[in-house]
């Protein structure tokens, strides 16, 4: 048996151009070196990680996808297939809390993200549950999420005219408040963040319903792109203060970044719903997630080896729950290593996050002779995400210098490293109208091995197919669950 490392280098991408590819013009030569070595090209968006063609992959189903060696349906696509044949008008869990509403008189507050990009959330889901609800709620008052990240910077004011066009049809359904995801969908518990959020949701006064327009540019100009708008309420005509006889939908079907406002409004005494399975709260779940078993972390449980997860707070549910396929306790002999992110707005005010702490651990750990240790170096993805070129080139040298730590020591105690990453994003930092881009991409990442012996890999592979590698160069049993291949040519 050897022992393995698997660096998850999130975000790090492969694209073509030089133009504005961080991954290429930073200055990273150990990084650089990894592309001249023999290395597969990995799909991870769409139908290669459970999602629609097309459409971009995420650290969650990315992650979820590697741990679990085969491709695991998305809960997205999940509903979409459900609301396409009709099951989704028939769920008897919608159709409890519709009755309940009628039959109490209740209001429906429903809680998301405007977005049609399918990372967290289906502004399409929204206006389903709207024309479903509209029927049983005596009112129902929209608190919308503004993106900005896995979409246009500004594209807030495109889907709010979509609403407004969807509710126009709709006497008993208006807007009741607008804040940004970096308060509404904090997950690096920041809870001073969470609660501006909530207190917008359910305060009183605010602005007018045809002043969100005018709010919004006016944030924009101050800077505040759509991530980053500030909470506020927005008066409604009827009165929007919780009752007990309401109910709080949320319909962003992710569920990492929904924990905190979620255990939030647990305060509110009335009933709370969610699209999706959100862990340790008491909200019910439409769908429920549907745990993915003989996972890779189970498989090196059950074979007696010991295996770490290092991640810092921004990555850590990534690393550790949607890699063991939606189970949030350890398995047998498995430690995992949590470092809090840096408390700031935006990461690129520190491109190199916790990097070096990671670095430190995993050194560490290779120290103490862990059989396994998974890493997720979330700089290229969170700094990719502010939209700041520069920065993200820094965030990407400084890895480079940690990637290099990594692999001399591995090379000195005769561990192998496979590094990959789980979507792209750094590699593309403009759009084609020259604005930052902020969201990830379609765009395939590297997968190679560095060991003291040379391996031929595959020219192509999906993230399925990442476990089996692992399994193979470890040298130890197959998992027969696995549905992907190992990269390495025999």
């Amino acid at each position: 048996m050897k022992k393995g490392i698997l660096l998850i280098l999130d975000g790090y991408g492969e694209r073509r151009s030089s133009e504005y590819n961080a991954v290429k013009n930073a200055k990273s030569p150990t990084l650089d070196l990894l592309h001249k070595m023999p290395h597969s090209l990995i799909k991870t968006d769409g139908e290669a990680v459970g999602q629609f063609p097309g459409e971009m992959g995420g650290s969650e189903v990315g992650h979820m996808t590697i741990g679990a060696g085969r491709i695991v349906p998305s809960v997205s696509k999940r509903i979409h297939d459900d609301i396409i044949s009709g099951a989704f008008y028939k769920n008897k869990k919608l159709l409890d809390i519709a009755k309940n509403l009628k039959k109490n008189g209740g209001n429906l507050h429903l809680v998301g993200l405007m977005s049609d990009k399918r990372v967290h959330s289906d502004i399409g889901h929204a206006f389903v549950l709207i024309k479903v609800f509209s029927k049983y709620a005596k009112h129902i008052f929209l608190h919308l999420i503004t993106d900005g990240r896995d979409c246009g910077i500004h594209d807030s004011l495109k889907y709010l005219k979509l609403v407004r066009q969807e509710i126009s049809q709709y006497k008993n359904c208006e807007i009741a408040s607008i804040s940004g995801r970096l308060y509404s969908m904090d997950r690096e518990n920041n809870l001073d963040r969470t609660l501006r959020a909530y207190d917008a949701m359910f305060s009183e006064g605010g602005i007018k319903n045809e002043e969100i327009e005018k709010y919004l540019k006016a944030q924009h100009k101050i800077g505040n792109t759509d991530q980053y708008i500030e909470p506020v309420h927005v008066i409604t005509i009827l009165e929007s203060k919780v009752h007990q006889n309401d109910c709080v939908f949320f319909f962003n079907f992710r569920e990492d970044r929904l924990r905190q406002i979620v255990k939030m409004s647990e305060n509110l005494n009335c009933a709370l719903v969610t699209m999706a399975e959100v862990g340790k709260t008491n909200a019910v779940p439409i769908y429920v997630q549907k745990n993915v078993e003989d996972t890779l972390s189970e498989h090196l449980s059950r074979l007696g080896l010991r295996q770490i997860k290092i991640s810092e707070t921004t990555k850590y549910a990534h690393v550790t729950y949607f890699l063991n396929g939606g189970r949030e306790e350890p398995f047998k002999l498995e430690d995992r290593v949590h470092i809090p992110s840096i408390k700031v707005e935006r990461f690129n005010e520190t491109p190199k996050m916790r990097a070096k702490e990671i670095t430190s651990e995993v050194l560490k750990a290779i120290d103490a002779g862990y059989d396994a240790i998974i890493v997720n170096y979330s700089n290229p993805d969170m700094v990719g995400h502010t939209g700041d070129y520069e920065a993200t080139i820094k965030a990407i040298e400084f890895l480079d210098v940690c990637v290099k730590k990594v692999l001399d020591k591995a090379k000195k105690k005769d561990y192998f490293v496979i590094v990959t990453a789980d979507h792209g994003n750094s590699e593309t930092m403009r759009t084609k109208s020259g604005e930052p881009h902020m969201a990830h991409t379609t765009n395939p990442v590297i997968c190679t091995v560095v060991d003291n012996v040379q391996h031929k890999m595959a020219s192509r592979g999906g993230l399925k197919d990442i476990a089996p590698t692992m399994l193979d160069l470890m040298q130890v049993d197959k998992n027969p669950k696995f549905e992907g291949s190992s990269l390495i040519c025999k």
